[in-house]
């Protein structure tokens, strides 16, 4: 039977600055290894939808792993602890940002600027079993663009991916979680799905076009990442996800 509420992990550099969008390469090796002994199986967001849309079977236990933008640091410490558990992943690339880094316009100082995979190591990886996806051209913030901008930031990142990399590139990531209900249709045209940044556990019935996801930041803590997919877990996160509301809600001008 294919699960109808599944898990999709959030995950963007590995590495030991403790940033916000950092996990280390040693806390991400504990995390799998505690999925892996809890009976989850990492997958890749494409098998997922395949799934729900009865193209496909799912592992009795899944969760989705995904990681945004690219970063060289996946190749390094992430893709061999991948493989040795036999997990699928999702990266989500900043195509026109290939094998250079992240300091993209408006990046917080507070990131550690760090290198992005190469076009050669994006082919190993993909070779490997993990899944492309499109991060926009320049991780520009969608809904600050016109309808036609944002179209093509879509558009040119799919078909550059898919041109290099020889693959079709089905899935999305809103970077920063930035959309807007034209941006969210255009997705709807060119990608089979997309994840945005609203924290919570992915359903069958949510729109495959914004699908939510946790955070690991929230769940850096080897003891709470042990919590996901528990009662106590679900409740800790669901006091997360509203403390983010609060703060939206009080910096919006």
């Amino acid at each position: 039977m294919t699960p109808h509420t599944v898990p999709i992990l959030t995950h963007h550099s590995l590495d030991d600055s403790g940033s916000v969008l950092s996990v280390s390469p040693e806390q991400f090796a504990t995390h799998m290894a505690s999925l892996a002994a809890r009976g989850f199986t990492g997958v890749r967001l494409d098998a997922l939808l395949d799934a729900w849309a009865g193209r496909g079977q799912l592992p009795e236990r899944p969760v989705v792993l995904t990681f945004d933008d690219g970063f060289t640091n996946l190749l390094t410490h992430g893709a061999p602890v991948l493989s040795d558990l036999g997990f699928g992943a999702t990266v989500f690339v900043v195509s026109g940002r290939v094998g250079q880094d992240n300091a993209w316009p408006g990046q917080d100082p507070a990131v550690p600027i760090l290198p992005l995979m190469t076009w050669d190591e994006l082919a190993e990886l993909s070779s490997a079993g993990i899944e492309v996806g499109s991060h926009t051209t320049c991780h520009a913030r969608l809904a600050q663009l016109s309808d036609a901008e944002a179209r093509s930031e879509l558009s040119d990142s799919q078909q550059a991916l898919q041109d290099k990399l020889g693959s079709p590139v089905r899935t999305f990531a809103y970077p920063c979680g930035d959309f807007s209900p034209a941006v969210v249709e255009a997705v709807r045209d060119l990608y089979d799905g997309a994840c945005s940044v609203r924290l919570g556990t992915a359903r069958a019935r949510d729109d495959l076009c914004l699908l939510p996801r946790l955070d690991v930041y929230y769940l850096r803590d080897p003891a709470l990442f042990k919590l996901l997919g528990t009662r106590r877990g679900n409740a800790y996160l669901a006091l997360r996800g509203l403390g983010r509301s609060v703060r939206a809600l009080l910096v919006r001008p």
